[in-house]
């Protein structure tokens, strides 16, 4: 009898792990002919919004920049300059962006890549009387040279925890959540 209590109570603890584990996805992709590790200095250039959301394409990019530099990962080209740039070259339209543009960017502002991205999710997302984060993001390293795309790193990350939940702990924000996403895109450059 007691053999049997003890599996079912490693059962329900193995449960309640998984059940806690915070849903979360990651997929990215590497060039193998064109490694970014030659790549010191990128300039991050606007991201697209997907979302209902005003700005979280402005506030990923900064988070992106950040977590870029904090990391060690290249030198990042000040977004004001970037902001001039894009403006002589597109007009201020980002469908402007096709390969020849991409080339000149890079070349004018001296960088080896450019980071583009696009915020597909960015809210709260509520489960009866529980609301927590959720933030998808997808990020491309295009190569100066070429404008072919070196590195692509697409991933979902959410507040929600049943841990968290269940013990009535206030869920992560979703700038927090933000912050964490992008660290987990940007480790797979390494």
């Amino acid at each position: 009898m007691n053999k049997i209590k003890l599996v079912m109570f490693a059962f329900l603890v193995y449960a309640v792990i998984v059940g806690c584990a915070k849903k979360s996805t990651l997929t990215h992709f590497t060039r193998k002919e064109i490694a970014p590790g030659y790549v010191k200095r990128v300039a991050v250039l606007k991201f697209e919004n997907q979302t209902k959301e005003k700005h979280a394409e402005e506030r990923l990019r900064d988070i992106t920049a950040t977590e870029l530099l904090a990391m060690g990962l290249f030198d990042v080209v000040d977004k004001a300059v970037v902001s001039i740039i894009l403006q002589e070259e597109t007009g201020g339209k980002a469908e402007a962006l096709d390969r020849i543009t991409l080339k000149r960017i890079a070349k004018k502002l001296r960088v080896q890549g450019l980071l583009i991205g696009s915020v597909d999710t960015y809210e709260e997302k509520r489960d009866r009387n529980y609301s927590y984060p959720v933030v998808a993001l997808t990020l491309r390293l295009i190569d100066g040279a070429s404008g072919q795309i070196i590195w692509q790193a697409s991933g979902t990350e959410t507040g929600y925890s049943t841990l968290e939940r269940l013990f009535g702990i206030t869920p992560k924000d979703l700038s927090q959540v933000s912050y964490q996403l992008v660290r987990r895109l940007l480790r797979t450059l390494k």
